[in-house]
């Protein structure tokens, strides 16, 4: 118990070291612009199975739990706004691109906070780089998307079932539905944070350290979830934006939601170290501490090349 104990306390103190507060703050800001195109691509990718409007319906539902409302409907209007211009080739491909990179603009920030939790960095930061994490960042919207497809089937199920069941044990339905709903809410959202630990960062890790820190991260947002859904309905902190308090809203809620992943992600470290797991960085990847080498190995040249110039001051003229 001591030794978990001491987990949880590394845990937060090197929480705090990395600057979770500025980091969830940066991820906020971007993921203000890309909600859109990232809500229509999720929609989209859902919608080849599902009717488009459930897709929304159901989006929307989740949103509103937590933010109200009125935010929920901005959000709405958000996604029937972002659309793809028709008309020539050019024009199409440069709006699918416009929304790519306006979707992926959340995760390429996401990425690299969990990168500076893990302490590792890319090797290329140039375009082929940056590329390569727009892309890795477009694969995490696809895993959401996946995840949503299966929540709305399960979701059909659990009606089609609830709806079956009232008709001889009414009781045990109103209660079953709602234990169902968080036990499949705790796995979905558990999945969906595995993904975010295991797959955005540079890092090479096994999956079962991973789901460990990602069931601490899924508990830590469901209670937030309700504890937000409540706060945000009793004490109405964006009241005093008018006109833009849904922004404010969907801030406030994504910068909390950053600050419980960041925690978890730093929960997995933790824990992987108190199993002696080596922590390695990808092929794409180097420690974070190189560039600190680096850094110093520039100074030592440089104090070489001021010794040089000191010594030919200090030379006798002729």
């Amino acid at each position: 118990m001591k030794e978990k104990l001491l987990v949880l306390r590394k845990t937060y103190q090197n929480w705090m070291n990395n600057e979770p507060f500025q980091h969830s703050a940066v991820v906020a800001y971007y993921t203000l612009f890309s909600l859109p195109s990232l809500l229509l691509i999720i929609t989209w990718i859902a919608g080849y199975f599902f009717k488009r409007s459930n897709v929304e319906q159901k989006l929307i539902a989740q949103i509103s739990d937590i933010t109200g409302p009125e935010t929920a409907d901005s959000i709405q209007s958000m996604i029937g706004s972002a659309v793809i211009e028709e008309g020539n080739f050019m024009t199409l491909i440069i709006s699918i691109g416009v929304l790519v990179f306006g979707a992926t603009g959340a995760f390429f920030q996401l990425k690299k906070a969990m990168n500076n939790i893990w302490s590792v960095r890319p090797k290329n930061d140039n375009i082929k780089g940056i590329i390569l994490d727009r892309i890795i960042s477009l694969g995490m919207i696809f895993v959401i998307g996946f995840l949503m497809l299966i929540s709305l089937v399960v979701s059909t199920l659990i009606s089609y079932l609830s709806d079956y069941i009232s008709v001889y044990a009414p009781k045990i339905t109103s209660y079953g539905v709602g234990v169902l709903n968080f036990i499949l809410s705790y796995i979905f959202i558990g999945f969906l944070f595995a993904s975010i630990i295991r797959l955005l960062p540079d890092i090479k890790i096994k999956w079962k350290t991973t789901f460990i820190g990602a069931s601490l991260t899924t508990l830590l947002f469901l209670i937030g979830k309700y504890l937000l859904g409540f706060y945000f309905s009793e004490s109405d902190p964006a009241s005093a934006y008018g006109g833009a308090s849904s922004v404010v809203l969907i801030l406030l809620w994504v910068y909390y939601s950053c600050l419980i992943l960041f925690f978890g992600a730093e929960f997995t470290v933790q824990y992987a170290l108190y199993k002696n797991e080596d922590i390695v960085p990808s092929n794409l990847a180097e420690p974070a501490y190189y560039q600190e080498l680096e850094e110093l190995e520039e100074k030592r040249r440089e104090i070489e090349r001021n010794k040089k110039d000191l010594d030919k001051l200090s030379e006798p003229r002729d």
